[in-house]
């Protein structure tokens, strides 16, 4: 996609609303991710436009606590969210196509810089993403959605 963004796609087949589920709910979604964090939601969380939740990282990310918020959402088709993190704003969309007897996931990550944590951390943040290192580092190639068809395959069989 280029220096500032990555994007990874699956194919997939299943129940609809178990892999849009596991594939979009903050909470499900932290059950498989590599990358652990606590995920806070609050009492009145759904998914829909305008909603957001909090992702507490360990001592690895010096205790950041990440705040994502839902920009567009359309069930079992697409959600955006975006939230800052080290000077990054990261901005995710992913999305879920009907093919065949299956479909199409597909994890989109777009990095732009941001005034967000502390100043040191944020130049470094930067000239990793003015170098397009920081993409090439966070494009997991794939892994999330390795571990996405995982997680589904040992929870739901």
């Amino acid at each position: 996609m280029g220096y500032a963004s990555f994007s990874n796609w699956r194919r997939m087949e299943g129940d609809r609303q178990t892999i849009w589920n596991a594939f979009t709910h903050p909470v499900e979604c932290g059950a498989y991710e590599e990358h652990k964090t606590e995920t806070v939601l609050p009492p009145d969380f759904e998914m829909a436009a305008g909603q957001s939740w909090d992702s507490k990282h360990g001592e690895e990310c010096d205790f950041d606590i990440v705040r994502w918020s839902i920009t567009k959402y359309v069930p079992h088709e697409l959600i955006a969210y975006s939230g800052k993190q080290r000077g990054i704003r990261q901005d995710v969309t992913l999305t879920m196509e009907p093919e065949g007897n299956g479909y199409v996931l597909t994890e989109s990550i777009r990095f732009r810089p941001a005034f967000a944590g502390r100043i040191g951390s944020q130049l470094v943040s930067w000239l990793l993403l003015a170098s397009g290192l920081l993409a090439k580092v966070g494009d997991d190639k794939g892994e999330f959605l390795d571990l996405l068809e995982e997680h589904l395959e040992q929870t739901y069989g």
